[in-house]
């Protein structure tokens, strides 16, 4: 199998490679690239993540040290859209958080696990990506792509409404971004902006309204494949906005905060890859300065 087979198998799964604990926090490498039609992924995950940890967006938390584990399944399919590649994946993760922090000028504690919020995403490759079927996607070269995703954040996390913290957000979120990857020889560079856009809390702390605006994530990424099997990406991406409020009443500074991350890719065979990614918090003004371990194995479908 030649090269751009292996490699479209890394740009599968890594659409997978979700930050579960801060919604804004996506380093989300080879999003927006071709891949062959009807195709069937799924994906076991594991994250560890620790630090001050803006882990729910509901919750303005200050001065915190969580520490979250959540593996998490997923799966993706390729598919045509007016001739054009396209696909949809959805990702459920089970978090365990454990850790303390200042909400709103009060000291609290939580130890607790429960299934942490879906999302569902559909992306189309408007430009530089035809469908094809995999018999023919090995004969074809790289070429620039630029797509557009929409990403839903679906509210069936475990919630207590007694609580300041919590696994589960209690609303809708919706994630529209468009992306372009370009390729070079071995290199690739990629760059995405997108915002998140979010339905309000009715049922914060049982009788207020918890509200925020959106916040926006601009991302860039610089892909080396080392070999045919093993490919090397650096992540970055700063969010921005994000202001929150309780019934009203501003409640967290706007956000302005960036990552730097890592990751490696290696395809055991066509039918199995495993990846290895690491991020950090650089730039730190509201709930960044955490450091975030991931773990993903992902199968093809036959």
């Amino acid at each position: 199998m030649n090269r751009h087979r292996y490699f479209s198998w890394f740009a599968a799964v890594t659409c997978l490679s979700i930050s579960y604990t801060s919604n804004a926090q996506d380093l989300e490498p080879r999003r927006y690239v071709n891949l062959p039609v009807g195709q069937n992924f799924i994906a076991l995950t594991y994250s560890h993540t620790e630090g001050d940890v803006n882990f729910s967006p509901s919750v303005p938390l200050t001065d915190a040290f969580l520490t979250i584990e959540a593996p998490a399944v997923a799966y993706v399919r390729t598919f045509d859209i007016g001739g054009k590649s396209s696909s949809f994946d959805v990702l459920q993760p089970y978090v365990c958080l454990d850790g303390s922090a200042l909400a709103e000028g009060e000291r609290v504690t939580r130890d607790v696990c429960g299934l942490g919020d879906a999302r569902a995403r559909i992306s189309y490759n408007f430009f530089g990506a035809p469908a094809i079927q995999i018999s023919e996607f090995g004969k074809r070269p790289r070429r620039v792509v630029a797509g557009v995703s929409v990403q839903v954040g679906i509210p069936v996390g475990q919630y207590d409404d007694t609580k300041l913290v919590n696994i589960g957000t209690n609303r809708w979120e919706i994630k529209p971004e468009i992306g372009i990857s370009i390729p070079w020889r071995k290199w690739s560079v990629e760059f995405a902006a997108g915002v998140r856009f979010f339905t309000d809390n009715d049922d914060f702390l049982q009788t207020s309204t918890f509200e925020q605006d959106p916040l926006y994530n601009l991302q860039a990424h610089i892909h080396y494949d080392l070999s045919r099997r093993q490919s090397l990406s650096l992540s970055s991406n700063y969010f921005f906005g994000g202001e929150t409020y309780r019934d009203g009443v501003q409640t967290a500074i706007r956000q302005e905060n960036a990552r730097l991350g890592v990751s490696w890719s290696f395809a055991l065979n066509p039918k199995h890859i495993i990846k290895f990614i690491m991020n950090t918090g650089v730039i730190t003004r509201v709930g960044n300065d955490s450091d975030q371990y991931t773990a993903l194995w992902s199968y093809r479908c036959d």
